[in-house]
């Protein structure tokens, strides 16, 4: 229920968020509505953003390499668990921990690398070349209704909304390819390992 009034007060620099009767929130009144090629050119550059992240994301993360570390890192975590179980002697566990936290440094490192471009990147894009490519539409919304709230994003709004939906959609898309990827990878391994048998 909150959401809406989140988007409009923190991300869209709204302008109008209306509840049913009683319970309304109005700010300044917008100028008029963001013209409908307009709202596609900002929907457009949200999708180029997402797209582009996503494959920087996709470079720097390295894919094939973080699967061995997750693996390795399982596998050994599984040990590690067995042999604190069974009370093992401490310079064992001592050990198993030494082989396990260079490979978690190796797995937090690829996934930093990414977040350490990105995030300043998305700055750079929504407060600067946003507002240098929109910023001529003012105080303009967007407005649809979800519920009982009439929504109003003007245009960095509309910009934050298509990049956060496009990311979430983008992220589960690649995380369900992965797991697919992963799990023929393993397949092929065990045939493999069959065929040498």
């Amino acid at each position: 229920m909150l959401l809406p009034i989140i988007l409009n007060l923190i991300f869209a620099g709204s302008n109008t968020v209306a509840a049913n009767s009683v319970n309304s929130i109005v700010t300044t009144t917008p100028s008029g509505p963001i013209p409908t090629n307009w709202v596609l050119y900002i929907f457009l550059t949200g999708v180029a953003y997402t797209l582009i992240a996503a494959g920087v994301q996709r470079k720097l993360s390295n894919p094939k390499r973080t699967r061995e570390l997750q693996d390795q890192i399982k596998v050994l975590s599984k040990e590690m668990n067995l042999l604190m179980k069974n009370n093992a002697p401490k310079e064992e566990i001592e050990k198993k921990q030494g082989d396990l936290m260079p490979l978690m440094r190796e797995s937090m490192t690829l996934n930093m690398k990414a977040t350490l471009i990105l995030i300043p990147s998305f700055l750079v894009v929504y407060y600067v070349l946003i507002p240098w490519a929109y910023g001529w539409l003012g105080h303009d919304t967007l407005s649809f209704v979800i519920g009982n709230y009439n929504i109003s994003l003007m245009y960095k709004g509309l910009f934050f909304v298509t990049v956060f939906v496009l990311g979430l959609v983008t992220s589960m898309s690649i995380l369900l390819y992965d797991r697919k990827r992963a799990k023929a990878d393993t397949l092929a391994k065990l045939a493999q390992e069959g065929i040498k048998e």
